[in-house]
C-alpha cells in the first residue's frame, strides 16, 4: 500500500490497522486533508497522532494550532503555536497567529509581544502589519492604525486584508466602489470549509423563500431560467431547486471562489458553473434569465449602479432581482462602510432603502418588495438588520 492510499485510509476513517503502521508524515498529511473536507475531529486526531509518533515537528504543531482554533480551543491553540516557536524560534507565521489568539482573548499586551516578534523574524510581514493596525484603530489610535495600514498595503498590493475600506472607515480614505477581488478570495476560500454548517446566516432562506413568493407561479413552472450569483457553497441554489420543474428551466451559478464551487457543484443542483466576475458575466449574458439571485453578494458593493445595470440587461421583460443587502437608516448615505467592526473587516457595505429605491428607479426596476430583515446574527448571537430587496425588470 502506497502513501497516498494510507492517507485516503485515515481521511475516511476506514481502516482497521493501527495507528503505528502510519509514518508521522502520513497521519500528519491526513490530518491536513481532513481538515480541508471539514473533519476537523478526524483532523486534530490525525494530527495528534503525528505529534505523538515524532513531536520534532514544528509544522505539526502549527498545523494542529490551526485545526484547535477551527474548533473554538484557543487556548489549547495558543499552546500548540509555543510548542511551534520553541522548535522553531523564527517561525513569524506562528507568532502572528499566536498574536491572533491573544488579540480574540483580549489579551492586548501579550499579543503586541507576539506581534513584534512576527515582524522581528520577517519585517515585510502584510498580516501582521495588519493585525497591528487593528489593534491600533480598537485602541483609537487613529495615526497609528494608518502608518500600519499604509505599511501593509506596501507589502499587499491587491489589498487582500481590505485595508482600504478600513482607512476609509476611520475618515483617512474614501471609500473604494467594491471589496477588492483578493480580499474575497481570501475570505471565502477559507469559509468554504465551513459555510455550509453556518446557523447564524439567514439571507439564502429569505431569498428562495421571496423568489418563490414573486416569481410567476408557485412552482416556478414552465420555462424559468435562474441565475445564482455569488452563489457560493449553492445554499440557495439548494433551496430553489426543488421549486423548478424538472427540465423547464435552467439554474446557473457564477462565484469568483474556485473553492465555494467546488462545494457548490458537488450538491448538484446546477445546470452550470461558472468562476467568473458578476458584473462581465451578466452584461455578456444578456435577455438571459428570468430571474436573477443574490444572497450576501452585494454586500460587498458600495455603488450599485453598475451593477444593476448589468442584471436588468442580464434579464428578460419582467424579470425579478431578488437580493439581500447590509442596512443603515441614514437616507442622506446611500452606502458606507458597515459599522461593525466584523462586517468591515470582512469588506462589507451597508446601505439605505431610499438609495435602492431611488436606484432601481434609474435602472429599469420597478420594487415588488423592500423589507427590513435580520440578514444574520453575529459573533454574540446579536441581530444584524438587513434589507430584502425584489425587482422586478419593467
Amino acid at each position: 500500500m502506497n502513501r497516498k492510499q494510507r492517507r485516503a485510509e485515515r481521511t475516511t476513517g476506514k481502516t482497521d490497522r493501527p495507528a503505528g503502521e502510519d509514518d508521522p508524515i502520513d497521519l500528519h498529511s491526513a490530518g491536513i486533508e481532513a481538515f480541508r473536507a471539514g473533519r476537523l475531529d478526524l483532523a486534530a486526531s490525525l494530527i495528534a497522532q503525528a505529534i505523538a509518533a515524532d513531536g520534532h515537528k514544528a509544522d505539526f504543531h502549527y498545523n494542529l494550532a490551526i485545526v484547535l482554533k477551527a474548533q473554538g480551543k484557543l487556548l489549547e491553540a495558543a499552546a500548540s503555536y509555543q510548542s511551534a516557536i520553541a522548535l522553531r524560534p523564527d517561525y513569524a507565521d506562528a507568532h502572528n497567529n499566536l498574536g491572533n489568539i491573544w488579540k480574540t482573548l483580549g489579551q492586548r499586551d501579550r499579543a503586541l509581544t507576539s506581534f513584534a516578534a512576527a515582524l522581528e523574524h520577517r519585517p515585510g510581514n502584510a498580516d501582521t502589519l495588519y493585525n497591528l493596525g487593528i489593534l491600533s484603530s480598537e485602541a483609537g489610535d487613529r495615526e497609528m492604525a494608518a502608518l500600519y495600514f499604509h505599511r501593509c498595503l506596501e507589502h499587499d498590493r491587491g489589498d487582500s486584508h481590505g485595508v482600504r475600506m478600513l482607512l476609509a472607515r476611520l475618515g483617512l480614505a474614501a471609500a473604494p466602489d467594491q471589496t477588492s477581488q483578493a480580499q474575497l478570495q481570501r475570505i471565502y476560500d477559507v469559509r468554504s470549509q465551513f459555510w455550509d454548517g453556518e446557523r447564524s446566516y439567514f439571507a439564502a432562506g429569505l431569498v428562495a423563500a421571496a423568489l418563490r413568493q414573486h416569481a410567476p407561479d408557485c412552482n416556478l413552472g414552465g420555462t424559468f431560467d435562474i441565475l445564482d450569483v455569488g452563489c457560493g457553497t449553492g445554499l440557495v441554489g439548494a433551496l430553489v431547486r426543488p421549486l423548478m420543474n424538472p427540465g423547464a428551466g435552467r439554474l446557473d451559478g457564477v462565484d469568483i471562489s474556485r473553492a465555494m464551487l467546488d462545494r457548490a457543484e458537488a450538491k448538484g443542483v446546477y445546470d452550470r458553473l461558472e468562476r467568473a466576475d458578476l458584473v462581465p458575466f451578466m452584461s455578456g449574458h444578456k435577455a438571459g434569465y428570468d430571474a436573477i439571485i443574490a444572497a450576501a453578494t452585494l454586500i460587498h458593493f458600495g455603488g450599485l449602479g453598475i451593477l444593476f445595470q448589468a442584471a436588468a440587461a442580464s434579464l428578460r421583460d419582467k424579470g425579478l432581482f431578488v437580493f439581500t443587502l447590509f442596512s443603515h437608516d441614514n437616507n442622506d448615505a446611500d452606502f458606507a462602510v458597515a459599522a461593525s467592526d466584523r462586517l468591515a473587516q470582512s469588506g462589507c457595505y451597508s446601505h439605505s432603502a431610499g438609495y435602492v429605491e431611488r436606484l432601481a428607479a434609474e435602472s429599469g426596476f420597478s420594487v415588488r418588495a423592500l423589507e427590513k430583515i435580520v440578514h444574520e446574527h453575529d459573533q454574540d448571537g446579536n441581530p444584524v438588520p438587513g434589507l430584502l430587496a425584489v425587482l422586478q425588470r419593467v
